[in-house]
């Protein structure tokens, strides 16, 4: 049961994203430290909130059902909690590109893809240049949008380390939000030196319907051939950012090899998706450095 059980309307899993880069005068080493201080820091203030949250629920309902048994007590929390859930924030990932050694062919053109597309977005998407991060925060709702800005701006302070000195050692950023459409495997974990490789691309002329069926199934598809570890699909937020619509996100060896068997096996699943994925989508491969 949720806020919206009346409707046919499933609340959605949601991805706040930044894609961002340091300036060049700031050594990598520099940045990821006071970044990952960041999200340490922003980690447990969400955390400190929601408890807070949480306490005040908790002496709600005691001074509105005195003598209530803690069985009926249950009930009535666990209604709440699935009407209007506790603001969290329930995971989060921080991503950096790394220089891949990639083989001439698909790979090689869906690569050089994406360092045009980051170019495009304002990023120095060179060789040898910085690089470039995705972090993300993972919420179930929208009305956790205020919850987090809530965090950032008011309980971390936006003028106090590690705030400040991430926004000084910043060259770009830009913010997106998307839903989660579909997820297989297990996305969220990661091994050491494991590829996290993400493909931007456009829908195109497609329903939207017909377009998030083949997309899955290219997934399970592809995920079976190569043995990937987890995909997952995101489709961003009507009007949420001024990237392509759709993500499809991987979890795979730090081999090409591996992720060439799963990117042959969406352009065999062939039509639209195929095209887009597989000919025309952009590709950034990444690490996650948390």
């Amino acid at each position: 049961m949720s806020f919206f059980s009346p409707l046919p309307l499933t609340i959605p899993r949601i991805a706040y994203s930044r894609i961002h880069q340091r300036q060049e005068s700031v050594s990598e080493e520099a940045y990821v430290k006071t970044l990952l201080d960041l999200t340490r820091q922003a980690a447990a203030k969400a955390n400190e909130a929601s408890q807070r949250v949480r306490a005040w629920r908790g002496s709600q309902l005691a001074e509105a059902m005195p003598g209530a048994s803690s069985v009926e007590v249950g009930k009535v929390s666990g209604l709440l909690e699935g009407i209007c859930p506790v603001p969290a924030v329930e995971e989060a990932l921080e991503l950096a590109t790394v220089d891949a050694q990639l083989p001439d062919g698909r790979l090689q053109q869906l690569a050089a893809a994406g360092r045009e597309y980051l170019g495009t977005l304002g990023f120095k998407a060179t060789d040898g240049g910085p690089p470039v991060h995705e972090s993300i925060l993972f919420l179930t709702g929208s009305c956790n949008y205020d919850f987090i800005e809530y965090v950032v701006r008011d309980v971390m302070g936006i003028y106090q380390y590690p705030h400040e000195q991430h926004t000084e050692e910043l060259a770009k950023v830009i913010f997106f939000t998307q839903n989660q459409v579909a997820t297989l495997g297990d996305p969220m974990e990661s091994e050491p030196d494991e590829w996290q490789p993400t493909l931007f691309f456009a829908k195109g002329k497609p329903k939207y319907d017909d377009f998030r069926s083949a997309l899955v199934q290219a997934m399970e598809r592809a995920r079976k051939t190569a043995g990937l570890k987890g995909v997952s699909l995101w489709q961003r937020k009507l009007g949420m950012g001024q990237i392509f619509e759709w993500e499809l996100r991987l979890r795979c060896r730090a081999d090409p090899e591996q992720l060439s068997k799963a990117l042959e096996a969406i352009a065999e699943a062939g039509g639209a998706v195929a095209e887009r994925v597989a000919s025309r989508g952009r590709l950034l491969v990444y690490q996650r450095i948390d």
